[in-house]
């Protein structure tokens, strides 16, 4: 039987822990178009985005695990156009992956973090996370 509250419980939890979304570090090269008026020259970089882990079991068990969305728009929800999400799933262990590393070109990004579990076959997410700017670049020529 489904229980609303306990869900809604859940997915308080889930928001809680994952309002800390660390940029950890950056390193790689070449890619992107530079902005209007840029005299740099784009790169990519491999950015590692890690968060604080969620104590949930659902989410630290098979069938568990975080996804990590990123845009190049300001606010955006998880579900727009544009939007684009990558999966860290429970592997084994303690508990789920807390980071991941994204390679992205120069310019500006906006990133968000979500848990989910599952619960009776379902894959249960929870809100995402606040966003996090992450700034890619240019090289001075």
């Amino acid at each position: 039987m489904f229980n609303f509250n306990n869900t809604l419980k859940r997915v308080r939890l889930y928001t809680l822990v994952l309002s800390t979304l660390f940029i950890v570090s950056c390193g790689g090269g070449g890619g992107g178009t530079p902005p209007a008026g840029s005299t740099g020259t784009p790169q990519t970089l491999n950015v590692t985005v890690s968060w604080t882990a969620n104590n949930e079991a659902k989410v630290n068990t098979t069938g568990g695990g975080y996804t990590v969305y990123y845009s190049q728009s300001s606010g955006f929800n998880i579900g727009d156009a544009g939007v684009t999400p990558i999966t860290v799933p429970y592997a084994a262990g303690a508990t789920s992956p807390t980071s991941t590393v994204i390679p992205l070109s120069s310019g500006t990004y906006y990133v968000r973090v979500a848990a989910f579990g599952l619960t009776l076959g379902t894959n249960h997410p929870s809100l995402a996370s606040p966003q996090t700017v992450v700034t890619v670049p240019f090289v001075t020529p």
